[in-house]
């Protein structure tokens, strides 16, 4: 097992990236968090991804709270890491100190030392040694998107031998490229806009991509498909009901992911007076089963998420890449922050 180089640690502080304003990220020592619940576990933390929507929506405001329920300045940045097991709560049951842990949480605070984990609360798991960090980094994103694939019983919606369309060719939506494909989608169809990101959809697995502003792109993917979907995965962030029923047939699932600039409970009867079936929207429990899941496919070497990865910093350029992520979003994906090097 890969031990952590711990940095020298002054009384109980830390360092941690600390967002002080509008597009202002400091690197500052911090109190480090404590465990306070028996369900609890704290990991040291080894590498973060950025979220692309997320980080940069309360790092580029002058109002963190419309974005992040009670965020306010300062603020630890970060949602999405992994690290070794430091400390675990006496109700923690099948972990032990030194794992490396995935997780989904609603959670911040990941770009910095020490994080702090409701094992009871959150999805949160152990994940192999042949797995690599960067991976493991981006894991909370890829079991949120899995989250809103599985019921609760357990049950997935897509089944062996669906034809699936993504519109959204960000990291979401091209890691749900792989999810399908891993679920037994037949074909997989990327709307998107970028060239590189429609020629990623493709890298990952896609049939086909077809450029969302090119006219007659709903007809092309009807015919390549030789039929209409069943499955549409929005991944957009944005407002595309009209394209989703243009595109969808009696029966056609729709998932929903990201942060659009809507009410959904509105967008429900619209899609339902069309025959689409309306987005299930799931919580803890489906994101434990998307976790097993997850970790067994990262586990398997199969998963085959790696070329989402465009871009690796570390923790003192994270400025940098979060305005990366926003303002050149032709040639970034998913960048990988280390915080704390391994032996």
């Amino acid at each position: 097992m890969k031990t952590v180089k711990h940095r020298k640690r002054d009384g109980r502080n830390m360092k941690a990236a600390v967002v002080k304003g509008k597009c202002q990220v400091v690197i500052e020592e911090t109190e480090e968090p404590q465990i306070t619940k028996p369900s609890e576990i704290k990991i040291h933390v080894t590498k973060g991804a950025i979220c692309n929507t997320t980080d940069n929506m309360i790092y580029a405001t002058d109002h963190p709270e419309d974005y992040w329920p009670g965020e306010k300045f300062p603020f630890i940045i970060g949602h999405e890491c992994t690290g070794r097991i430091v400390e675990l709560g006496s109700e923690v049951k099948g972990m032990k100190i030194g794992d490396r842990v995935v997780y989904w949480t609603v959670c911040g605070r990941a770009f910095a030392d020490y994080l702090v984990l409701d094992t009871e609360e959150f999805a949160v798991g152990t994940i192999g040694e042949n797995v690599s960090e960067d991976i493991a980094a981006m894991m909370e994103m890829v079991i949120g998107a899995g989250r809103q694939l599985f019921k609760e019983d357990g049950s997935s919606l897509i089944k062996q031998g669906d034809k699936v369309v993504v519109y959204g060719l960000g990291p979401a939506g091209l890691i749900y490229h792989r999810l399908a494909i891993m679920l037994g989608a037949s074909r997989v169809c990327g709307v998107g806009r970028r060239e590189l990101r429609l020629s990623k959809s493709v890298e990952l697995g896609a049939s086909f991509s077809v450029n969302s502003e090119k006219q007659g792109y709903i007809e092309e993917i009807i015919e390549k498909m030789e039929g209409r979907p069943d499955v549409i995965i929005d991944a957009t962030g944005g407002d595309i009901i009209e394209n989703i029923i243009a595109l969808g047939d009696v029966g056609t699932q729709v998932v929903a992911y990201g942060i659009p600039p809507f009410d959904w409970n509105e967008k429900v009867p619209v899609l339902e007076k069309a025959g689409l079936k309306a987005p299930i929207f799931t919580g803890t429990e489906s994101a434990r089963i998307s976790l097993k899941h997850c970790v067994k496919w990262a586990e398997s070497g199969g998963f085959g998420l790696e070329p989402i990865i465009t871009h690796r910093i570390k923790l003192g350029e994270l400025e940098k890449g979060l305005d990366m992520c926003r303002l050149q979003r032709d040639t970034t994906l998913k960048v990988i922050v280390t915080i704390n090097e391994e032996d």
